[in-house]
């Protein structure tokens, strides 16, 4: 590890964290339940990191991998989001939504890892 590294991860991470902001805020503008931008942007950061590790499998080092998918991806992506709001849905016992939440989160992030490695490989 060496500083340009650190560099990369943080530039990178800043600019998904901000687009995960965005995109929560044109969600809210729209009053559309919030757990829809937390979807979106987990969607975008398992297709486009399973692009990313596609292209640059043999060099896990690269600047590209380290740039986009540990900074961008990891930035853009919501894990803590996604189960915060998991839990607050059994709080109020809206069990719809809770079975919701999680099934379109695995579900379509997993086939957004598909997706990606099919487009990266043509």
């Amino acid at each position: 590890m060496n500083i340009s590294s650190i560099l990369y991860v943080f530039i990178g991470g800043g600019i998904g964290s901000l687009l995960r902001f965005l995109i929560g805020w044109i969600i809210s503008l729209k009053n559309i339940q919030p757990i829809f931008s937390t979807l979106i942007a987990n969607v975008i950061a398992s297709v486009l990191i399973a692009i990313i590790c596609t292209i640059s499998f043999n060099d896990k080092n690269s600047m590209v991998q380290i740039f986009w998918a540990t900074g961008f991806c990891g930035g853009l992506s919501t894990f803590s989001t996604f189960s915060f709001q998991s839990y607050q849905f059994i709080q109020n016992q809206q069990w719809g939504w809770l079975a919701f939440n999680i099934a379109s989160n695995i579900l379509l992030t997993f086939l957004a890892v598909f997706v990606g490695i099919k487009l990266a490989n043509g």
